[in-house]
């Protein structure tokens, strides 16, 4: 009994959305892990519904980011309390979901759908209500085929190390929306590499700082505006768009958040 409760302790665990992660949350899954060959464990997991018997229900990706779970198929419904961090951070957190998650869909109804996330599979015991079916992939469609060759982007450099190979890229961003620059990513690993680092740039210019540490101040700004996004070798699915403009590129003086206006 004792060892049944822990179990549903560590699968309830649960974080704003998909992109975040925390050394916990391994090791409670790993945790989690010595007790599936446990028959009793096992039949405590069937009771509750995680004992892998859904596998092949049909998973679907993500478009978009920052989309609130809701009680109810629209806007007027209330979006869901994440409260495990509400209660670590102090204030009221909402659970989202957004392109780095896999989900099932429970339900459709006015062009909303009844959606469970699936991975991170941490959070498929918490992380499940209502999106807009827009943001939902269903087919080739809305993640349209990309040709690279028919893109204006070329590799600045490449570097290796012990865990993975890292790109620099070119890529000209004009009038490329968020969704669109995922995309490319995403094509660019399947036709060169299954767990690299990809940095996007939009100018050339940051060729010479790639390699250089610790930047200076000038070469810092420089450098923050021009890095577009990244996607690691550890997290293919989530990109980060312009994470240098932070905390440190205020702190020296830098103004262009190019973030806030992208589309």
């Amino acid at each position: 009994m004792q060892r049944t409760a822990l179990l549903i302790i560590l699968v309830s665990f649960s974080l704003t959305n998909c992109r975040k992660s925390n050394v916990d949350v391994n090791e409670n899954l790993d945790s989690l892990n010595q007790y599936l060959n446990n028959d009793d464990e096992i039949d405590s997991l069937k009771m509750h519904g995680l004992d892998g018997s859904d596998l092949e229900t049909k998973t679907y990706d993500v478009k978009g980011k920052n989309i609130f779970l809701r009680d109810g198929p629209g806007n007027n419904y209330k979006k869901l309390v994440n409260q495990k961090a509400t209660d670590a951070i102090g204030e009221t957190q909402y659970m989202q979901v957004d392109y780095t998650c896999t989900i099932s869909i429970e339900e459709e109804k006015n062009n909303w759908a009844k959606v469970r996330v699936v991975e991170p599979s941490y959070l498929s015991t918490t992380h499940y209500g209502w999106i807009p079916l827009k943001n939902i992939i269903k087919d080739n469609i809305q993640t349209s085929n990309i040709n690279l060759s028919s893109m204006k982007y070329e590799i600045i450099s490449t570097t290796e190390n012990n865990v993975s190979k890292n790109y620099n890229i070119y890529l000209n961003i004009d009038n490329l929306s968020k969704d669109e620059i995922s995309n490319f990513i995403k094509h660019f690993r399947q036709e060169n590499c299954s767990d690299c680092t990809v940095s996007i740039f939009d100018s050339k210019s940051i060729k010479d700082l790639i390699d250089i540490y610790p930047l200076s101040k000038t070469e810092y700004l420089k450098f923050a505006d021009h890095l577009v996004a990244t996607s690691t070798f550890d997290a293919p699915k989530s990109i980060n768009f312009y994470p240098l403009q932070d905390i440190q590129y205020k702190e020296y003086g830098g103004k262009n958040f190019k973030e806030q206006k992208m589309k």
